[in-house]
């Protein structure tokens, strides 16, 4: 058979042409980037029109048998437009192919694209795919719409945000966290729609797939931190409001991610009301866990760090050692150190400077006992980052010829900063990567070494 995929060049449309050729299928690449040649790729561009009846003659001419559509962009651009690139674009194509007799077409949707809500309500992004979907599901041809959840991946921009999200020390959490989520690797979504296209009576409709179970948009996350081999982060719930002015100003940055659509969209939450995936997989969908180590997530940035236990432990020391000798001296000394003066000027006179006086040096002493624990967490690095922070200001500005000296005292607080950041990025994982939140499905232990298993094989076919 004769597939043409469009979007060949995406996540999504890149699995679909190497599941296609694995299980014995002409597939031909279909994409901006392409060039018309011996009838193996096709150049498509949904921003500049095309007739259905110059689209019958082009998949005539090339003798194509079924379509699978999977173009798609997050967020739009000056070329790039959801109505174009989503909606009149494909439905050229849907049109052009049921004219050239093309036995069956699959588009690839979006999970959340439904009939009963007001366009109001919607993201244009939602919109676009149901006006797609509408047309056609009108058309006389057998058809697929195809509705995934989260697909995470080789390729997958989405998945590599996440995975940059989750390798930060501190991670946001837009409305606590809590939205209802689903991934499914996309190994599993092109294995589905080649499954669909090749069977001897495909039954037209919409389906929609996802992972084995729903997971908090927080758990997701520390999957992805487990995968990632990173330690304990500190959670910071955000309220959608802050959220959304970050969105703001992400639009103007030079990515097609994160914006106040895709918010938008993660708010509705992602998950469906009836799983197509183990029907058409023929077994059950891999568990996050499991596709995260067939494919490791990779973030823009690499922030993972290993310390030997001798060379944390001599790091640890060094720490401990500056906050116990400057709460010592401090005690001890408090004229001769500059304690009393430091906090005069600061405004601490009196009783209310010998109160400073007694927190900080109690502070300093906590500090010490805290880096030295056995297994200090992200909280004990978090706070002793702050009272650095918080220290240096203070001194900078009250008295701030200590930021000009040419000894450079408060400058030599920047590689403490760093230290303290690098022992925290190096602690380590205290839970097993495999725990991920999917209690109810350890009873299917062997489906998920079932799908494991036809996950490697996916991926090797895939490298």
């Amino acid at each position: 058979m004769r597939v043409l995929v469009v979007g060949a060049s995406g996540c999504i449309g890149r699995a679909v042409m190497h599941a296609l050729r694995a299980r014995g299928q002409t597939a031909i690449a279909a994409s901006r980037q392409a060039e018309d040649a011996d009838m193996s790729s096709l150049r498509v561009d949904y921003a500049q029109p095309v007739t259905p009846q110059a689209w019958a003659e082009r998949l005539s001419r090339s003798r194509v048998d079924a379509v699978v559509n999977c173009a798609g962009i997050l967020m739009q651009s000056r070329t790039q437009r959801f109505e174009r690139v989503h909606a009149q674009g494909p439905i050229e194509l849907f049109r052009g192919a049921a004219l050239a007799g093309v036995r069956r077409i699959a588009q690839v949707s979006a999970l959340g694209v439904t009939e009963g809500d007001d366009d109001e309500d919607l993201p244009p992004y939602i919109t676009s795919k149901r006006d797609a979907d509408r047309a056609l599901a009108a058309l006389p041809v057998t058809h697929a719409i195809v509705r995934p959840s989260l697909v995470y991946g080789p390729g997958s921009a989405s998945a590599s945000l996440f995975a940059t999200l989750a390798s930060l020390p501190v991670i946001a959490l837009p409305g606590g966290g809590r939205q209802a989520l689903q991934p499914i690797h996309v190994y599993e979504v092109a294995e589905s729609i080649a499954r669909w296209i090749e069977s001897e009576a495909p039954a037209s409709g919409v389906f929609e797939l996802a992972g084995p179970a729903a997971l908090s948009y927080r758990q997701m996350l520390e999957a992805y931190r487990d995968a990632m081999r990173l330690g304990a982060a500190l959670w910071l719930p955000l309220p959608m409001g802050a959220m959304r002015a970050g969105a703001w100003l992400a639009e103007s940055l030079p990515q097609r991610v994160f914006s106040r659509d895709t918010l938008r969209l993660l708010e509705r939450g992602n998950t469906p009301s009836d799983n197509a995936a183990p029907r058409l997989l023929r077994r059950a969908p891999s568990a996050l866990a499991v596709g995260l180590r067939v494919s490791p997530p990779r973030p823009a940035f690499d922030l993972r760090v290993e310390l030997s236990p001798a060379v944390s432990w001599m790091l640890r020391l060094s720490v401990a050692c500056l906050w116990l000798v400057t709460a010592v001296i401090s005690a001890l000394l408090p004229h001769e150190s500059g304690v009393l003066r430091l906090l005069v000027r600061c405004g601490f006179e009196g009783d209310a400077g010998v109160a400073m006086w007694v927190a900080s040096c109690t502070l300093n002493t906590l500090l010490a006992i805290a880096v030295l624990r056995r297994r200090p967490g992200a909280w004990t690095y978090a706070v002793q980052i702050g009272a650095v922070i918080g220290y240096s200001l203070t001194a900078a500005i009250h008295m701030p010829e200590l930021t000009i000296d040419h000894c450079g005292p408060l400058l030599k607080n920047l590689p403490l900063l760093a230290m303290l950041m690098l022992l925290w990025l190096a602690l380590p994982v205290r839970r097993p990567v495999a725990a991920v939140a999917t209690p109810q499905h350890a009873s299917r232990a062997a489906a998920r070494t079932n799908a494991n298993a036809n996950a490697n094989a996916n991926a090797s076919a895939l490298t």
